[in-house]
């Protein structure tokens, strides 16, 4: 059964799009069958995936504003489109990208979106996991995202913004699991761009989020390096740019403490 991944926070510069790729890529590695869903209109994953040789068609635009953006746009799900496809990029990993035009949708009835981006999913049963890369605000977007997923995966960095808002984040999803999808359960949250020098103000907020969360404060930790903003640049994950990197290590063990969680 396919199992889908929102992976999200409503504060920026976390690393949701880093952790989304290297995660999709990595599991796609080990034999899953994974589709990656850009759901930000910025297309940052779409851009690290394909860089500059995104597929034709990606700003077309026909007479109802419905998006016909090839075979690897997001907005078309939103729209219910039936020959809508995911991008191949290898045997194990298919993409829907996204361009600025996925914008859009927040002028499209909240509910209305969500349960059309959700059933659009649910056709998408051949891949052992969907990860959906989500924009760093509660809105259309990340409730569509959240109405569709089995699991919330959390990035945060370790200071005061980053932690006092993943409270409000898993309050706001958990009206979304009563009210719209019950399946929502979180999957975890993990600490990112760690400084691995063993910071104390790092220790303190790492204290808070294990205070608050507790078991749902995931084990693994990504350390921070400029070698993580290397691979994006040149669209690799950090195994196929630095295969020995302390961040490879650290995404294969992540991906190791999802499934275990998932079971």
């Amino acid at each position: 059964m396919t199992k889908t991944i929102a992976i999200v926070n409503q504060k920026g510069g976390v690393g949701k799009t880093t952790s989304s790729t290297n995660l999709a890529k990595r599991m796609a590695a080990r034999g899953l069958s994974v589709l990656l869903i850009d759901n930000d209109a910025q297309g940052n994953s779409t851009r690290t995936i394909f860089g500059d040789e995104i597929p034709d068609a990606i700003l077309e635009l026909n007479d109802n504003k419905r998006l016909m953006v090839g075979p690897a746009n997001t907005i078309q799900l939103y729209y219910g489109d039936e020959s809508a496809a995911p991008f191949a990029v290898s045997e194990q990993l298919s993409v829907f990208g996204s361009s600025k035009h996925l914008a859009e949708i927040s002028n499209k009835d909240i509910i209305d979106a969500g349960f059309s981006f959700k059933n659009r999913l649910q056709q998408f049963d051949q891949f052992d996991y969907i990860i959906i890369d989500c924009l760093p605000s509660f809105g259309t977007l990340m409730t569509s995202a959240l109405m569709a997923a089995d699991y919330m995966l959390i990035p945060t960095t370790l200071d005061d913004y980053s932690v006092k808002g993943i409270e409000d984040l898993i309050d706001s999803a958990m009206n979304i699991k009563k009210n719209l999808n019950q399946n929502l359960g979180v999957l975890g949250i993990f600490c990112n761009s760690v400084d691995g020098r063993d910071v104390l103000v790092e220790r303190h907020f790492h204290q808070q989020l294990l205070d608050k969360f507790g078991d749902f404060v995931m084990k693994t930790r990504i350390t921070q390096s400029k070698r993580v903003w290397e691979a994006n640049a040149l669209q690799q994950s950090m195994f196929e740019y630095n295969p020995r990197s302390a961040q490879a290590s650290q995404y294969e063990d992540l991906v190791t403490e999802l499934l275990e969680r998932i079971g």
